[in-house]
């Protein structure tokens, strides 16, 4: 197993930037009837998920609301229907069971460019760190998260990081509350997850991943 060591890098950086122009459309899957989600809704509760840079409490930096930091995660891709099977897959992976329930699908557009400390690849060690940071237990990527967020050089401008998720490698993307002004969506860009026209393609991501109802 790689050894995946603590930030700060132990030899000088690198890093390569990915950015998205403006124009651009992200794709998420979020159940509004948890904890009130929104479409835009960035969680200031954490750390909770794999790149969460919130600072938590006590030495064991445990889950609780951080009013400086949140954390918005979404998927991009060239192709939406790449973008749509990232979603979908970091959703329902774990289990393997699509369970649809309230969830929708939202396409927020880019108000401006996105600028993303890219990590897949060679961006990982470009960044000082490995490709396992998005692979690994959380905990060690949240530490390079805040170190990213927190460098006052190299990194400092960036709006959050896009990496290859855990489940299929697909491009995946986590905003830091810095991108917020960068996102609007109208009510036309959000869809129930189980709209008919959606049908085909959540059929044929689900069979591509190995997925069921």
């Amino acid at each position: 197993m790689v050894q995946i060591n603590p930030p700060p890098p132990d030899r000088p950086v690198d890093p390569c930037f990915l950015e998205i122009p403006k124009g651009n459309r992200l794709i998420r899957i979020f159940d509004p009837s948890h904890h009130n989600t929104t479409v835009l809704a960035f969680r200031s509760f954490g750390p909770l998920k794999r790149f969460d840079h919130h600072r938590g409490t006590g030495c064991e930096r445990l889950p609780a609301e951080d009013p400086e930091r949140a954390v918005y995660y979404a998927a991009w891709s060239d192709d939406l229907t790449h973008a749509l099977s990232s979603c979908v897959v970091e959703v329902f992976g774990d289990t393997g069971i699509v369970e649809i329930g309230k969830r929708l699908v939202a396409l927020p557009i880019l108000d401006r460019p996105l600028q993303l400390l890219d990590l897949r690849a060679l961006g990982a060690m470009r960044a000082g760190t490995v490709a396992a940071i998005a692979k690994c237990e959380h905990q060690h990527a949240q530490s390079w998260s805040r170190f990213f967020y927190e460098t006052d050089s190299d990194f400092d401008t960036v709006d959050g990081l896009i990496y290859l998720n855990a489940h299929n490698d697909g491009d995946t993307l986590m905003l830091y509350e810095r991108g917020r002004n960068a996102l609007r969506c109208d009510s036309k860009s959000v869809l129930r997850l189980d709209d008919p026209s959606l049908r085909p393609l959540l059929l044929e991501i689900m069979r591509n991943n190995n997925l069921v109802w």
